[in-house]
């Protein structure tokens, strides 16, 4: 297999149990709190932050490809960076249906 798609794969497979794991965990919390304040902060933050997470993955996914024959020993933090952007795109996406539905 070539370098570029182990790469591929492990950033997919973390990413993929990072959001099953933060879209669960928000969903299963949420009703146990009795005050939710970060649900009441205002949308800006969560368009920020959306835009902060967005950098993370493109900048990760640009890093991946530029240097596609680099092994993944190389490439594992430009997953852990991908993985903390849909982290975080996945954590206020649960926040802004829960503010909205």
């Amino acid at each position: 297999m070539k370098n570029i798609h182990k790469t591929i794969l492990f950033t997919f497979v973390i990413c993929l149990i990072s959001v099953i794991f933060i879209v669960s965990f928000q969903l299963t919390t949420q009703n146990s709190l009795g005050i939710s304040c970060s649900y009441l902060d205002p949308i800006t933050i969560d368009a920020l932050a959306f835009l902060a997470a967005s950098f993370l993955v493109a900048d990760g996914i640009y890093r991946i490809w530029e240097h596609k024959n680099a092994p993944l020993k190389k490439q594992w933090s430009r997953s852990v960076r991908i993985l903390f952007g849909c982290s975080i795109i996945a954590l206020h996406l649960v926040q802004v249906f829960y503010k909205f539905f």
